[in-house]
């Protein structure tokens, strides 16, 4: 039983049963728990008393549409990613189900080396949302930090460990920002401890509205921030770090240097992740502050 509780919950709604086979064939793993509905009213049953991570629907069911459907279960849970299947000669109606809502829509006949990657893609997003979710509601103050409210060092070292394992085992991309405040010091005597702290504050707040709801925001220690984003290679995260610094110029009292490392294209590991961005954040101050830097291996 307890074995069972540690799988992923996938909800299969298929009425071709060659289909659902494949399928089940190949998702039954010490992974996976497959569920089988063949109709969307009865999908529509077991998703409400059943926690499913991912939903693998056809998008032409005999008693509802599939644009219908994922709408109906997006009003039981706006969070849940489903993946449709459809034939070349109907992907219209794939499109359609994206317009829905639908995570992606895959093409008959099934290559379940594609499935499995889309599949593997979804749940992460599942846990990324939830991740974001609990974010909103937490109250545990060990892993928050008392000033600015985003995560503390604590949680960005538990959570980077995560997200490296994860990342490596699915081959994917993670940046890391590391932010330093410029010249928070001098404002700080200048200023004030009051205003000092309300700019660190309005920092953290100003990162955290301007990032997907799954971006963890962390202090990292006095002046310095962490942003961690998940599923970001190195090109989109510049842009958004480039962005970040636009936004600090206009709306904080200070200017912010930004340093950036990709996993795994600058780094295996990470210590490695941390360093490099640390250097690319110094190198962004020696050359002016209010920038960012990419970490560069030829200095």
């Amino acid at each position: 039983m307890e074995i069972e509780k540690n799988k992923f919950k996938v909800l299969i709604i298929e009425d071709d049963n060659n289909i659902f086979n494949t399928l089940k064939r190949g998702l039954e793993s010490s992974e996976y728990k497959v569920w089988r509905a063949a109709s969307g009213n009865e999908a529509l049953k077991l998703f409400k008393n059943i926690n499913f991570m991912v939903v693998i629907s056809e998008a032409m069911m005999p008693d509802i549409t599939g644009t219908e459907l994922i709408k109906r279960l997006k009003k039981i849970n706006s969070k849940i990613n489903v993946i449709t299947l459809t034939t070349y000669s109907f992907a219209s109606f794939g499109v359609e189900t994206l317009e829905a809502g639908a995570y992606a829509y895959l093409l008959k006949p099934l290559n379940m080396k594609e499935v499995m990657l889309f599949l593997r893609r979804a749940i992460e997003n599942t846990y990324l949302a939830n991740q974001a979710r609990q974010r909103r509601t937490y109250k545990d103050m060990s892993i928050l930090d008392g000033l600015t409210g985003v995560y503390n060092h604590r949680y960005f070292d538990e959570v980077l460990d995560w997200h490296i394992a994860h990342f490596r085992r699915h081959l994917q991309a993670l940046s890391l920002f590391m932010i330093d405040i410029d010249h928070f010091k001098r404002y700080n005597d200048t200023k004030g401890h009051p205003q000092g702290d309300r700019a660190l504050s309005d920092a953290a707040r100003l990162f955290t509205e301007s990032l997907r709801e799954y971006d963890q925001v962390c202090r990292y220690g006095g002046e310095e921030f962490t942003i961690i984003m998940p599923q970001t290679p190195q090109r989109q995260a510049k842009i958004v770090g480039d962005r970040l610094i636009v936004s600090a110029r206009v709306k904080l009292p200070v200017t912010i240097s930004v340093g950036l490392s990709t996993f795994p294209d600058n780094a295996q590991t990470k210590k490695e992740l941390i360093d490099k961005a640390d250097k690319a954040m110094y190198q962004a101050k020696a050359l002016g502050r209010n920038r960012l830097c990419v970490f560069d291996e030829r200095g």
